[in-house]
């Protein structure tokens, strides 16, 4: 696989970041934010895991794995401890983070309050993450120019997997899902270190690699979008539609805190995600994208 090109240096340059953002689908930080946030974050994480059995005392992952999927992690009190931690949900919160989306998507652009955590064991045939599959934010929340910014919470070197790109790819149609070969041409990934962000376009092809190592590999998904779109109501409410937004009950009190701007049009996701994607503000749409059709709930992410 080839090296991510890093965008570190045109951080402060919104329009190359726009444009570099509609060629190549990504963009890639090393070192956007404080390293000692990001692990802390990270420590707080695998801490609340270790208290379920996830990982023992020096780090090793339970023989068992406590789930494959997010998704199906939720129904662990430690997992869920994990996602509701302060550490956690302040990063995108972060100044460098938030700024540097604002300068691509706007200076109103928000953060989702559901915030996703990823905790992933060393892979087993029988047992492959639904997020080692090729796929498309899109289909997440049906909002076209949703950006997605991934934070590893550890160093993951590429043989414990971490994101994988295809550049450019989000210029063509979209394909069905399958799962990505660590070998395959035309995708690129890094070794990531704490404080590294890839940040990308919601039409954008990417997938996890497989965790071939021996720890459990923990990052964060956090995602964006303007505020004069529809907004995809659970990921504003949470799964049981609930007012008011997720989280502000908790945090509401932080300085760091952040509500959604008000007057939101919340939309049920799957009424979003079931509709092609319309015209892009930053990038060319495919015109096979008008035959664009949803995976089947939670196949993918």
């Amino acid at each position: 696989m080839d090296e991510l090109a890093d965008s570190a240096s045109l951080a402060g340059d919104p329009g190359e970041l726009r444009r570099r953002l509609a060629a190549d689908g990504y963009l890639f930080f090393r070192g956007l934010l404080p390293a000692s946030e990001v692990q802390a974050a990270g420590h707080t994480v695998l801490a609340r895991l270790r208290s379920g059995g996830w990982v023992d005392d020096r780090g090793i992952p339970s023989v068992r794995p406590r789930a494959v999927n997010s998704m199906d992690a939720l129904a662990d009190p430690a997992f869920r401890a994990a996602m509701a931690s302060a550490d956690f949900n302040r990063l995108p919160y972060l100044a460098p983070l938030r700024e540097m989306v604002r300068s691509v998507l706007g200076p109103a652009a928000f953060s989702y309050p559901v915030k996703v955590l990823r905790a992933v064991y060393p892979e087993r045939p029988e047992a492959r993450p639904r997020g080692r599959y090729i796929h498309y934010d899109y289909g997440v929340s049906g909002v076209q120019d949703m950006l997605t910014s991934w934070v590893p919470l550890m160093g993951i070197p590429v043989r414990i997997g971490g994101l994988a790109v295809r550049p450019g790819g989000h210029l063509g149609p979209p394909r069905p899902p399958r799962p990505l070969g660590q070998a395959e041409r035309g995708w690129a990934t890094t070794s990531y270190e704490p404080g590294d962000v890839i940040v990308f376009h919601c039409l954008t092809p990417h997938a996890a690699l497989p965790n071939t190592g021996s720890a459990l590999r923990i990052s964060g998904d956090f995602r964006w979008q303007r505020p004069d779109q529809p907004v995809p109501a659970e990921l504003v409410l949470g799964p049981q539609g609930r007012s008011p937004e997720l989280f502000s009950r908790l945090f509401s009190r932080e300085r760091w805190w952040e509500p959604v701007p008000a007057g939101l049009a919340l939309v049920p996701r799957a009424d979003l995600v079931g509709v092609p994607p319309g015209p892009s503000r930053l990038v060319t749409v495919h015109p096979g994208w008008k035959q664009w059709r949803p995976p089947p709930p939670a196949a993918v992410h």
